[in-house]
């Protein structure tokens, strides 16, 4: 079959607001359920964007009547729900992608690109770094429908792209900051440090804080030749290489979305596993757990060996 995904539908449990965002945002036509949006033959692939706690029966919704998956991040709070969403895609023969648009800004492309060229050395430390004026409100201040608090909401995008840019860590030690904001269910602070087999030392840092105007969210990858530095979403990128400094500026869009709707739709085409499948966002999700299972016993945690379902290699390291 084949697939053109050029239009665009809305879908809510609200009709007059999906005929809203239709209309603002030029759509084909709009849905007052899921359930309709997924049963129209028009409709060739979902964008699911909800609470986390509904991302599986969404999931088998879209898979059940054949339509392609694109699931917002996380993938789903807990590894068996995420596992029973990539049982029902694989049996329905859909793609299922993760909606992690970090990796796809053009300087996360670009840094990926310095790394495997050698640009800074073999890798000694990648840093992500950010705190994010947000009070959650309903299900993101619930800890059973949210799955955590910030670091699975938000802290998890720092993850992806630490498993882009490093691979997978072998080992964490994750500390939660003082409660910032008053009533919240689950923590609004984590600093996570993470060591990859090939000794890469991670440092994450995710808080929600009052503050109105926090510095912008930062990534710094260090080799043992030179440093690679951007701030998230910006459309820049520098280089130092101990002998000069250099600049890229990027034209492309800075959120990344673009990009990864464009390799959601390519990998449907193409009849491939897109760059962030099911695994991927598998792989993420489990550090993200493996997180608040340190920061509950207050000790270092050393990762399992990659489970069957897990990508072999999600990364790669820079040579000396």
């Amino acid at each position: 079959m084949k697939y053109s995904l050029i239009g665009l539908f809305f879908a809510s449990r609200d009709a007059a607001r999906a005929r809203v965002y239709a209309a603002t945002f030029e759509g084909c036509g709009s849905f007052g359920s899921y359930a309709a949006a997924a049963a129209d033959p028009r409709v060739e692939a979902l964008y699911i964007c909800t609470p986390h706690h509904v991302h599986g029966e969404q999931v088998a919704l879209a898979a059940q009547v054949g339509k392609h998956i694109l699931v917002e991040k996380p993938i789903a709070r807990t590894l068996a729900e995420a596992r029973a969403m990539l049982a029902v895609a694989q049996a329905a023969g859909v793609t299922l992608m993760v909606a992690e648009n970090y990796r796809f800004m053009a300087a996360a492309r670009q840094c990926k690109a310095l790394v495997e060229a050698g640009a800074v050395g073999t890798l000694r430390m990648v840093q992500l770094q950010e705190e994010a004026p947000f009070r959650p409100a309903g299900w993101r201040n619930s800890r059973a429908l949210n799955g955590g608090g910030v670091f699975i909401d938000g802290g998890i995008h720092k993850v992806d792209l630490l498993l882009y840019l490093a691979g997978m860590p072998v080992r964490l030690y994750a500390v939660p900051l003082p409660p910032g904001l008053p009533g919240l269910e689950a923590e609004d602070g984590m600093v996570v440090t993470t060591r990859s087999a090939q000794g890469v030392v991670g440092l994450m840092t995710h808080a929600w804080t009052n503050a109105r105007h926090p510095p912008a969210p930062w990534v710094a990858v260090s080799g043992i030749r030179g440093r690679i530095a951007f701030e998230v979403g910006a459309p820049r990128l520098t280089l130092d290489d101990g002998r000069a400094e250099r600049v890229w500026q990027f034209a492309e869009d800075g959120a990344g979305l673009v990009p990864m709707v464009r390799e959601f739709c390519a990998s449907i085409r193409e009849g491939r596993a897109p760059e962030v499948s099911g695994a991927v966002g598998l792989a993420a999700l489990a550090v993200v757990l493996h997180v608040y299972e340190s920061m509950e016993q207050g000790v270092a945690v050393r990762l399992p060996p990659s489970a069957p379902d897990y990508p072999s290699r999600l990364g790669s390291i820079g040579s000396a």
